[in-house]
C-alpha cells in the first residue's frame, strides 16, 4: 500500500464502467470527492470503494491511478446494493437525518444486508492496514465498520466522518437499529461533523440512548475504556480547482443572450428543494412581470437513484413543475425554466457558475453544500448566492441571501433583490463570501480534523506534515 492513509467510502474517485472487455474509469463529481481527494493526492494512500460494477462481473480492479494514490474496488451484488445502499442507507437513514420521516422505509432484511455489506468493507480493509496506517471511513454507509475493525485490531487509529445532517435523538430513534449504528460509530477515535447541532445531536443520542457519559465541551464520549473526540469541522474546497479557464458550453452560451440567469445544481433528490425553488421562481415571475423575457433559471438536476421509487416520483414531479411554468409564462422566443438533466464535469460546472448572476440554493435540509462554495471560488466578478437557511453551510456564509426554502414569497423577494442589488453591496457581499471559502479551504478542513492525526503517521506525508506542524493553518503547500 502507497503512503499510510486508508480511506473507505461508500462511491470514490471514479466510476468503472465495462465495454467489450475494456474498463473505463469516469470521475466521480460529488461533495465527497471533491473534499476528500485532494488530501488523499497530497498524502498518498490507498482509497477504498465500489465503483458502481455488479459482482457477477470480472475480478475486483487494483491500480494505481496516476502514481498518486492506490484505488481498491470493492464489488456488491444486485441484492447487496438493493439492501445496504437503496434499502437501509437511503431508504432508512437518509429521510430519517434529513428530518422526513415519512418517506421512511423499514425492512428488517435490508438492515442485516447493510450490516454484512459493513463487516465486508472492514475484511477488505483490513487486509490493506499496515502499522501506523491512518483510517479514514466515511459517512453513513459505513456506520457499522468502525466497531467490526475495533473488533479485529483494538489499537487501530480511526477516523469518521458523517457528511450529511445528524438529527435529534426523537428522530434517529425511530429506527429499531438507532443504538447499534451509535455502537458502530463509536468504534472510531475521532469522529466529525459540519456543524455544532449535527455534533450536539449525536452527542445527545449518545448520552440518552446508551446512558454513556458525555463531555459537551470538550466534545467527548467514554466509550468500552476508551476516549472518542466528537468534532464540528465543516469541509473546505481546493478552491484553486476552480479558477481555471474553461470552455464555453455553445448550446447554453446561445440560449442566454441578453438575460439575467439564476441558476441551481442539484441531484433530483427530494432533500434538494428543487420543487420549492421552481414555485418561487414562479412567484417571481407573477410579482413582476416586468422581468418576464429577461429572466432564465437554468436548474442542473443529475439524475440520482433511479432505481428507488420515490426518487422516480420526484424527478417526474420536478419536470411536472418545470414544464407548468413553462406553459404558464413563457412563448414562443422565451422558456423562463431550462431544466439540464445530466451529469456536468467540474469544468462545465465552473462555466454555469460563472454566467450565472446568481446561484440560487433551497435545500429542505442539507449536511453542509458545497455547490454554494464552489460557485464563489468560480467566480471571476462578483455574484449573488442566494442560500436556504437550512443548509450546513449558511452558518458559514451567512452574508448570502438566506431564504425559508418553504416560503415561496421569501424565494421571490430575494431573487428580485438578487438581480437588483447595487454593484457596491454586491462586491461587498460577494467579498465576505470569498473570504470565508479561501481561509476555510480543504487544507483547513484537513489540519482541523485530522492535523494530530496525520503529525503522528510515522511515513510519508507524517514526517513532511511534522516538519511544517508550526504552519497552523494551510500546512499543505
Amino acid at each position: 500500500m502507497r503512503g499510510n492513509l486508508l480511506v473507505v467510502s461508500n462511491r470514490g474517485p471514479f466510476t468503472i464502467e465495462e465495454n467489450n472487455g475494456s474498463l473505463k474509469y469516469r470521475p466521480a463529481v460529488s461533495g465527497l470527492v471533491s473534499a476528500v481527494l485532494p488530501a488523499v493526492k497530497k498524502i498518498g494512500g490507498t482509497w477504498l470503494a465500489w465503483a458502481g460494477r455488479i459482482a457477477e462481473k470480472p475480478a475486483e480492479v487494483q491500480a494505481v491511478i496516476k502514481d498518486e494514490f492506490q484505488f481498491v474496488e470493492i464489488l456488491l451484488s444486485r441484492e447487496e446494493v438493493e439492501g445496504y445502499y437503496e434499502g437501509y442507507a437511503n431508504g432508512v437513514l437518509w429521510p430519517l437525518c434529513h428530518l422526513m420521516p415519512e418517506k421512511v422505509r423499514m425492512y428488517e432484511e435490508n438492515y442485516r444486508i447493510y450490516r454484512e455489506v459493513n463487516q465486508k468493507f472492514a475484511q477488505k480493509a483490513a487486509t490493506l492496514l499496515r502499522t501506523g496506517t491512518l483510517l479514514w471511513i466515511h459517512d453513513y454507509h459505513l456506520a457499522l465498520m468502525p466497531h467490526f475493525i475495533r473488533q479485529k485490531n483494538p489499537w487501530q487509529r480511526i477516523a469518521f466522518f458523517w457528511h450529511i445532517p445528524f438529527p435529534p435523538v426523537e428522530l434517529f430513534t425511530i429506527q429499531p437499529w438507532a443504538e447499534e449504528i451509535l455502537r458502530g460509530l463509536l468504534g472510531a477515535d475521532i469522529i466529525g461533523f459540519h456543524i455544532d447541532d449535527y455534533r450536539e445531536n449525536f452527542l445527545r443520542a449518545v448520552e440518552r440512548v446508551l446512558k454513556l457519559p458525555v463531555n459537551y465541551e470538550w466534545g467527548t464520549v467514554y466509550y468500552n475504556g476508551r476516549e472518542v473526540l466528537v468534532k464540528a469541522v465543516p469541509i473546505g474546497i481546493e478552491t484553486k480547482n476552480f479558477q481555471k479557464e474553461v470552455p464555453e458550453i455553445t448550446e447554453i452560451e446561445q440560449e442566454i443572450a441578453g438575460l439575467k440567469i439564476f441558476l441551481g445544481v442539484e441531484r433530483l433528490d427530494y432533500t434538494k428543494g428543487l420543487k420549492e425553488k421552481i414555485q418561487g421562481f414562479a412567484r417571481f415571475l407573477e410579482k413582476n412581470p416586468e422581468y418576464r423575457g429577461k429572466v432564465k433559471l437554468l436548474q442542473v438536476a443529475v439524475p440520482t437513484r433511479e432505481n428507488i421509487d420515490q426518487y422516480q416520483t420526484y424527478a417526474r414531479e420536478v419536470l411536472a413543475e418545470a414544464a407548468k411554468v413553462n406553459e404558464r409564462f413563457g412563448d414562443n422566443h422565451w422558456q423562463p425554466i431550462k431544466i439540464l438533466k445530466r451529469n456536468y464535469s467540474q469544468e462545465e460546472l465552473i462555466y454555469l457558475y460563472r454566467i450565472a448572476d446568481a446561484l440560487v440554493i433551497t435545500s429542505l435540509e442539507d449536511g453542509l453544500n458545497l455547490v454554494a462554495k464552489e460557485y464563489i471560488a468560480s467566480r471571476k466578478e462578483p455574484g449573488v448566492l442566494i442560500l436556504s437557511k437550512r443548509t450546513g453551510v449558511a452558518r458559514q456564509l451567512n452574508a448570502a441571501l438566506l431564504v425559508n426554502p418553504y416560503s415561496p414569497e421569501e424565494i421571490a423577494l430575494k431573487m428580485k433583490e438578487a438581480i437588483e442589488m447595487p454593484d457596491t453591496l454586491k462586491k461587498k457581499s460577494f467579498s465576505l463570501l470569498k473570504e470565508q471559502v479561501i481561509l476555510k479551504n480543504n487544507e483547513w478542513w484537513l489540519e482541523n480534523f485530522l492535523g494530530k492525526e496525520l503529525r503522528l503517521m510515522d511515513t510519508g506525508f507524517g514526517k513532511y506534515y511534522r516538519k511544517r506542524g508550526e504552519k497552523k493553518v494551510g500546512a499543505i503547500d
